[in-house]
């Protein structure tokens, strides 16, 4: 086999590493293999301080946010703006994540995940599911043109001809099935919540090596039908 087959294959190698490699420690494959690490449980059997992961469904605790391009109701949105650039490829222009605390249910308990104390130690993906893009015959629509204007930037280049970019957002609704993983706290309550009939509820919280983990993917929710 001849130096430059050998060079060839060598290049071909590496390359497949690099792919193999960034697939492997991505945000969302690191998050799923910290979830897939965990069995779901109910809330009454988290001990304190014990790491634990439950499944259940997302509840506001005061005013639910109102997700930015899409208007909906939500305890949490992040909001990715990119434009295309020389070559195809893709620069971040907007990176926003806007959370509440919030409850997560399970059957006829309740957890609080301190999603603000936990910002620096926190690990999530969402699903992307509202998306919208513009380009040269492509205006991007009010709202959008909105959300620009309030971070600073615009659709439309220094000759008045509208870049190309594209709007991703993800959120978790009110009601929507969702996994959680953090630190268990039991606090005692020094005011009753409304249909909450206990005197303690657990709280959720992340720390450096314990992050607070939350998703909306399918593949991690799955296990609810196994939890009671």
């Amino acid at each position: 086999m001849n130096s430059s087959v050998i060079m060839t294959l060598i290049i071909i190698g590496v390359g497949a590493g690099i792919i193999i490699l960034s697939i492997f420690f991505n945000n969302k494959q690191r998050l799923l293999r910290n979830l897939k690490k965990t069995k779901a449980i109910p809330v009454n059997r988290a001990q304190e301080n014990q790491y634990v992961k439950l499944i259940g469904k997302a509840k506001h605790v005061t005013e639910p946010l109102n997700a930015p391009l899409s208007g909906r109701p939500c305890v949490f949105y992040q909001i990715l703006v990119e434009r295309k650039g020389s070559k195809n490829s893709w620069h971040t222009v907007i990176k926003e994540i806007v959370a509440d605390d919030f409850f997560i249910e399970t059957g006829d308990e309740m957890a609080i995940v301190k999603m603000k104390d936990s910002q620096p130690v926190r690990m999530v993906y969402l699903v992307k599911d509202h998306n919208e893009h513009s380009a040269t015959f492509n205006d991007a629509n009010e709202t959008v043109e909105a959300y620009l204007k309030n971070h600073g930037k615009s659709s439309v280049g220094f000759l008045g001809l509208n870049k190309t970019m594209r709007y991703k957002e993800g959120i978790i609704e009110i009601d929507e099935t969702i996994a959680v993983k953090g630190v268990a706290n039991w606090k005692r309550l020094s005011e009753p919540i409304a249909g909450y009939p206990y005197s303690k509820i657990l709280t959720l919280f992340g720390t450096k090596k314990q992050k607070l983990v939350v998703t909306d993917l399918p593949k991690a929710t799955q296990e609810n039908k196994a939890v009671r």
